[in-house]
């Protein structure tokens, strides 16, 4: 499994890896008690389900089923494989790793690394003699922005050459057609020639929530240009609709601050981040997704909605505002002055000014029907209105915040609150649940987890329970995996582990059983109790199987083999404390 990856250095990392601070990049945890606890990335859900166990190193969600460590975490959240994870992590932690040959780097490895080699190559431009004094004064002058800014978001240039990065990336080993791959070059239909796909452009990186850059925004730099802004294409590690712009870097102040600002471009984001509004995100261009919605709200409870007043962007995501409900986000439209944009307003009047506006926000109710005197409509103005909401109340699927949602439109409107009633959606306000991997036996997952909290107690049960005698989810692998390692290296470690578990189920059944805790109890008498119960189980089972045996043999008269079954099962029952 760790390819070239030596043992010890994956147990050095591992031991270096906080699983808490590692998940609390993504994840916006609160301290609950031994464990920490946050809404969970890998499913949508209103209340907090996701555990991370500092202790176990462990995480554990118990509305969706998924657990694991912290590489598997990594590799399941960013789509890494093993090895990336473990080079991810070596990275951040400073652990050096053998060097691998180029052969062996994965397709997600040879793109992140091209992207990194156009970033080197376009921010060496800045300083090329042809171009310097133009970038410099649109930079510097036009855009107000700082040289550490500019620096720090690797803002740089793409010359006008057709050939330019390809040419650069030759020297890096890049072939042609891997810059193509990660859309940073185009093969001509013509020749089969390959050519830089920006020129002459001011390029922005775009970077994944982990920091490394997947992608690229060109603002042209040429008069007359019909595309102002040119976007790197959708390929397997760059996905818009998945990606928020500066991400990256606002997370932790929008977790510290509970809220968002959302713009609607680069040059918003510069400016406020610039001026020490770090708690902002921009969409750069594209519709809000539902997926954009679900990281944000990782982070952010509010989300205000800062754009231009008549952007084609804010139309776009005020149409999708549901998207804010349904990820447990409140929006509030802040609307700049007229004449303004939020780039223009901040580098004007500086960040208190767009605190204050933020003060002035309006919730999304009041915005849309600001204007609206439902007094002065006619029925059929009135019909529009209700329905308008009740088509956007039933787009939000927690029934709770589509309650309120309602009971906000109703306030605003003057209308009864039973008006936005969709009979249909409130025939179905109880939710479908998920699909869950479930731990139906809680009484095998206690048993299990004393091992977890106390290896050594599983001497005292491996020789009256076996595998065998285990019937919940992945139980019975587990056991024998807790019994194989213990004998082996007299630990139960539920972080290796894992690493050795390929079936899901198992994977889940473990990072729930290791979220268990025991506190100070006895556990060597509470071990005998559930051995007994456990016995009891399957003792309950084979009844119950004899059970059906026995009406089956009744049912063909077979009197010999019913007398049977009914001794085996008085002797069962006679067994029974």
């Amino acid at each position: 499994m760790a390819g070239r990856i030596p043992e010890n250095k994956i147990d050095e990392i591992r031991t270096a890896a906080d699983i808490v601070e590692i998940i609390s990049g993504y994840v916006a945890l609160k301290k609950r008690g031994r464990n920490f606890m946050g809404l969970c990335p890998f499913h949508n859900e209103k209340t907090p389900s996701f555990s991370v166990s500092p202790d176990k190193q462990i995480f554990h969600c118990f509305g969706c089923g998924k657990g694991g460590n912290v590489f598997t975490f990594l590799m399941e959240y960013e789509k890494l494989s093993f090895i990336e994870a473990i080079k991810s992590l070596a990275d951040r932690y400073g652990i050096a790793l053998p060097r691998y040959e180029k052969k062996e780097d994965t397709r997600t490895e040879r793109m992140l690394y091209a992207n990194s080699v156009a970033a080197e190559f376009f921010q060496k431009n800045l300083k090329n003699k042809t171009y310097r004094e133009k970038i410099e004064y649109y930079l510097y002058q036009k855009r107000g922005l700082k040289p550490e800014i500019v620096e720090k978001f690797q803002i740089g240039l793409a010359i006008d050459d057709w050939h330019g990065l390809e040419a650069y990336a030759r020297k890096k080993d890049i072939k042609p057609q891997e810059l193509a791959e990660a859309g940073l070059a185009i093969k001509s239909d013509k020749t089969g020639e390959y050519y830089d796909r920006f020129r002459m452009r001011l390029m922005i990186p775009i970077y994944n929530l982990g920091g490394k850059i997947v992608g690229f925004g060109g603002r042209t730099l040429k008069k007359g240009e019909p595309a102002k802004y040119m976007n790197s294409p959708e390929t397997p590690i760059y996905s818009k609709s998945f990606i928020l712009y500066g991400m990256n870097f606002s997370k932790t102040a929008i977790r510290d601050a509970g809220s968002a600002f959302l713009v609607e471009g680069y040059f918003d984001f510069l400016s406020l981040f610039q001026a020490g509004i770090e708690n902002v995100v921009a969409v750069s261009g594209t519709a809000f997704t539902p997926q954009q919605a679900k990281l944000l709200g990782r982070f952010a409870q509010k989300s205000y909605l800062f754009f231009d007043s008549d952007s084609a962007g804010r139309n776009a995501t005020l149409r999708s505002v549901e998207h804010f409900y349904n990820a447990g986000i409140d929006p509030i439209i802040v609307n700049p002055p007229q004449g303004h944009d939020p780039d223009s307003f901040v580098r004007e009047h500086g960040a208190a000014a767009v605190h204050e506006l933020t003060e002035n926000g309006i919730s999304y109710i009041s915005f849309r029907f600001n204007k609206s005197d439902t007094s002065a409509m006619t029925s059929r103005e009135k019909e529009t209105v209700v329905r308008e909401v009740r088509s956007l109340a039933g787009k939000i699927d927690d029934p709770l915040k589509r309650d309120i949602f309602i009971a906000s439109a109703s306030e605003r409107l003057t209308l009864p609150v039973s008006s936005f009633r969709s009979d249909t959606k409130h025939s179905k306000m109880v939710e479908k649940l998920p699909e869950r991997v479930r731990n139906t036996n809680v009484l095998e997952s206690e048993f299990l987890s004393i091992f977890v909290t106390r290896p050594p107690l599983i001497e005292t049960a491996w020789n009256d329970i076996s595998p065998d005698d285990l019937s919940g989810p992945g139980h019975k692998a587990l056991y024998a995996l807790m019994i194989e390692s213990y004998r082996a290296s007299g630990e139960i470690n539920p972080d290796k582990l894992i690493e050795a578990i390929d079936d899901e189920v198992e994977k889940s059944g473990l990072s729930f059983i290791s979220t268990l805790e025991w506190g100070d109890l006895d556990l060597s008498g509470i071990v005998k109790e559930y051995k007994q119960m456990i016995l009891n189980q399957k003792r309950d089972r084979q009844i119950s199987g004899l059970k059906e045996q026995l009406a089956e043999a009744e049912k063909k008269a077979d009197r010999e083999t019913a007398q049977k079954l009914t001794q085996e099962i008085k002797y069962l029952l006679e067994k029974r404390p």
